[in-house]
């Protein structure tokens, strides 16, 4: 079973975002046997991250839109090659 996890910069701004991308992850992803949790993880890095088994596999420029979307494609694409 696969962990996703999304790591954000902290702050208010990014919390929503990361918020919105686990509700989206586990709106189209969670429903699959192959995934065992969405989790977040707050960094003090500057960075919004989505990493699978603790792998990166998608970031984006936190001081830009964030498309969640892409977060979900992302992982979507990451556990068919695992499969």
């Amino acid at each position: 079973m696969a962990e996703i996890a999304i790591e954000y910069a902290a702050g208010n701004r990014l919390r929503s975002e990361a918020e919105t991308a686990r509700r989206l992850i586990d709106a189209y992803l969670g429903d699959r046997p192959d995934v065992d949790r969405v989790t977040l993880s707050p960094s003090a890095d500057s960075v919004f991250c989505v990493s699978v088994e603790g792998d990166r596999i998608w970031c984006t420029d936190p001081r830009e839109w964030i498309d969640s979307m892409e977060a979900v494609t992302a992982a979507r694409r990451r556990l068919s090659e695992v499969s």
